[in-house]
């Protein structure tokens, strides 16, 4: 069985260590143990013809994406490469992630080759443009074009039934390394005579990631003598503008910023935590909830959408998004009940659901099925 998988996001050539889409690497680390693999990503600044190679273990392919050239200079190469690989890889199904425009070129070029296509949506609905009439029909293309749409999250399976009532959508969730399978560092994060909590968020946008509330939260929540200390995982572009803020509102002694961490510090960091935060906007899902209940950590997560549909009651405390006064009310009640949480019932919670191996043998099954039925 030979799948080959598309992305619409994935860590520059030029980069040592994972910055986007390690999620798709993993993924396709895993399913190698049943299937043929092969992933190509058709966004590359860094290269100027069509690439391929054997990297970290997976074969990949990548071509240029240029500013310059435009959308469709970039959309007609990009056709061109993928028909490439089909004749030469003969892939068994396409696996798109995101409708447009990994699905779309997939579905073109796969009705081309009599290719069964899967896709599985990782957009945000509020970074889809619906209200754009094209952009919303493309999509609509694409979905029905498909043998099987998976999204992440029950939110965002809720929502995209709503827009698109005639498509049928399933889920199956990011999978996640378990990060109890992993080595931790041995350095002591946590601060004697505070309430610990972190949140994992990258610097990429000033607003999505609710950082904006969250900041001043603490400072109400530790003027109310709770004393609570923030440990922020995470670089980015406006990691510096944050530090900026927290400066300004007089917390940077209750915010600890550790920038961009390798994994074993994140978790490191994490599992030494009281709780966790996710302050959100909006999310399609959330790998960083995800992992933390791995871990056994309660989540204290606003109604983003995705990140909050991933929880129970039994793993969180949900609070409503664009508030600061909301994430106030949680931190103290977090602060008071985080020892309520029974640890190891987060756990399994996670595992089941979350866990890589058990999210394989799920996409293993759907192409199966799919290539039973061809």
């Amino acid at each position: 069985m030979k799948i080959l998988m598309v992305v619409n996001w994935y860590t520059p050539i030029t980069e040592k260590v994972f910055t986007a889409g390690v999620f798709h690497y993993e993924q396709s680390i895993a399913l190698q143990k049943y299937c043929d693999i092969r992933l190509y990503w058709p966004f590359e600044e860094n290269v100027t013809d069509f690439y391929e190679n054997i990297e970290k273990g997976l074969y990949t392919y990548r071509s240029p994406w240029s500013k310059r050239k435009g959308k469709l200079y970039w959309f007609k190469e990009t056709m061109k490469y993928m028909k490439r690989i089909c004749r030469q890889f003969q892939p068994d199904i396409i696996h798109a992630n995101v409708a447009y425009p990994a699905g779309l070129i997939s579905v073109i070029v796969a009705k081309k080759f009599g290719i069964p296509v899967v896709l599985t949506e990782h957009a945000p609905i509020e970074q889809m443009y619906l209200n754009n009439p094209v952009r919303k029909m493309l999509r609509r293309y694409v979905y029905k074009n498909t043998r099987k749409n998976i999204c992440v999250s029950k939110d965002s399976m809720s929502r995209l039934s709503m827009v698109y009532p005639e498509v049928e959508f399933g889920i199956i969730y990011n999978a996640v390394i378990d990060p109890c399978s992993l080595e931790m560092d041995n350095m002591n994060y946590r601060k004697k005579g505070y309430v610990n909590c972190a949140i994992v968020a990258a610097f990429y946008d000033k607003e999505i990631k609710g950082y904006q509330y969250l900041l001043p939260a603490i400072k109400k929540v530790n003027e109310q003598g709770i004393r609570v200390i923030l440990h922020i995982c995470g670089g980015g572009l406006y990691k510096e503008y944050y530090e900026k803020m927290a400066f300004d509102l007089g917390i940077e002694k209750y915010c600890i910023f550790y920038g961009k961490c390798d994994r074993k510090k994140v978790y490191s960091i994490v599992k030494q935590m009281d709780f966790c935060v996710s302050s959100s906007v909006y999310e399609c899902s959330g790998v960083s909830v995800q992992e933390e209940m791995l871990l056994g950590k309660p989540i204290l997560v606003t109604k983003s959408g995705g990140a909050n549909s991933l929880t129970t009651e039994y793993t969180a405390i949900v609070v409503e998004r664009n508030s600061t006064e909301a994430l106030v009310d949680g931190l103290v009640r977090m602060s008071d009940e985080f020892g309520r949480f029974d640890t190891t019932k987060i756990q399994n919670y996670a595992y089941q659901n979350f866990e890589i191996s058990n999210v394989t043998n799920r996409y293993i099954e759907l192409y199966r099925d799919i290539l039973g039925n061809v």
